[in-house]
């Protein structure tokens, strides 16, 4: 087992010889406003596509890729959009009908919050390409991440700059706007009785689980293993989940900010420490793989590692970093990562400080 190709795929460049960073007027700059791209999130669609939701300051943030023939497809979001809807963060959702759900996210900073009108969710049919925006949730805040529960015809949607926890009814267009949480997640996951998996308490950052048959949050006095040293890394407020992804064995799997992989079981709220693959922090991305296997990635600004992780013997197995095997280009940081059919996954690579983020392509070998 082991990563037998990479190679990278290229939406729009741009190179900067000093180091872009929070400062940088990227607005400003129209080269650095319609070129300069992050990746991060990816949804490996059954029409063969890969969606691929964006950073772009443009707000053109959702592009189509054909594997196929190596090319991108604007699906528009642009033509929806108003100004402050710069990206979709971790936030495409697969619907059983083919229908894909999403929500917008920004980078506002609090003098704007107020005059902002706060991320919208959306959908799209990939068959005729059109977005339609749903509501706005959370007013004056951006929507970080989404999970959806389509048995019940819910999304659950966190925020920023504030921590705000909602409900969104995709029946009715309502929403419940739970508040400030004081903790967010990179990616939350539901339970195998719908139950929604966060944190809460911007110092302890502790578990938290709704239950959408009683409509209540039960609070958990309790966390992840090392919450506290693994909290503030994604940016400063953020708690330690990174990943969290059901696993169809009855566990949720948890990759967190310090790069360690763990087991909640619901029923208890037990969390269990699986190990760390490598000596890096973050683990973004978790995926399940060929014969039961998780595939996740670890890495962060050093660039990123795919591991296997064997469920039965509870072992790491390391399958190689992500470096172009044609130019020797190394990805800078994982943002997201999934599985087209079994031997090929997409990564999104996002905050590339020199040049626009990437679109990388790994082929495996197993």
């Amino acid at each position: 087992m082991r990563i037998k190709r990479v190679r990278h795929h290229v939406l729009r460049d741009i190179r900067s010889a000093e180091r872009l960073t929070d400062a940088t007027d990227f607005q400003g700059n129209a080269e650095l406003r319609n070129n300069y791209v992050s990746f991060t999130c990816l949804l490996a669609h059954p029409d063969g596509k890969l969606y691929c939701g964006v950073t772009a300051f443009n707000t053109d943030i959702l592009h189509r890729f054909d594997p196929g023939t190596g090319k991108f497809e604007s699906l528009h979001y642009a033509g929806v959009a108003e100004p402050h809807e710069i990206k979709v963060h971790r936030s495409l959702e697969l619907a059983g009908d083919g229908t894909i759900y999403s929500a917008s996210a920004g980078l506002i900073r609090c003098d704007e919050r107020l005059t902002s009108p706060g991320g919208a969710v959306f959908r799209i049919d990939p068959r005729a390409g059109c977005v339609e925006k749903l509501g706005i949730p959370a007013p004056h805040d951006y929507i970080q991440t989404i999970t959806l529960d389509e048995q019940r015809g819910l999304i659950y949607g966190q925020t920023y700059p504030c921590f705000r926890f909602f409900l969104f009814d995709l029946r009715t267009r309502e929403s419940r706007d739970f508040g400030y949480m004081g903790s967010i997640t990179h990616i939350s996951a539901l339970d195998d009785a719908g139950g929604f998996w966060g944190t809460w308490d911007p110092t302890e950052h502790w578990l938290f689980r709704y239950d959408p048959a009683t409509a209540r949050i039960t609070w958990f006095r309790h966390g992840l293993p090392g919450a506290k040293a693994d909290s503030n890394i994604m940016y400063p407020g953020a708690g330690p989940v990174d990943c969290m992804i059901n696993g169809g064995d009855g566990y949720l799997y948890v990759g967190t900010c310090g790069g360690s992989l763990c087991r909640l079981e619901p029923k208890s709220a037990g969390v269990e420490y699986l190990g760390k693959p490598s000596a890096t922090r973050r683990m973004p991305a978790l995926v399940e793989g060929k014969g039961g296997l998780l595939l996740g990635c670890s890495g962060d600004e050093e660039g990123g590692n795919i591991f296997a992780y064997d469920r039965e013997s509870r072992a790491f197995h390391p399958l190689g970093p992500i470096i172009d095997s044609a130019s020797g280009l190394k990805l800078y940081r994982v943002h997201d990562m999934c599985l087209m059919g079994e031997r090929t996954l997409y990564v999104a690579e996002t905050d590339v400080p020199t040049r626009s983020g990437y679109l990388w392509e790994c082929e495996l070998d197993w």
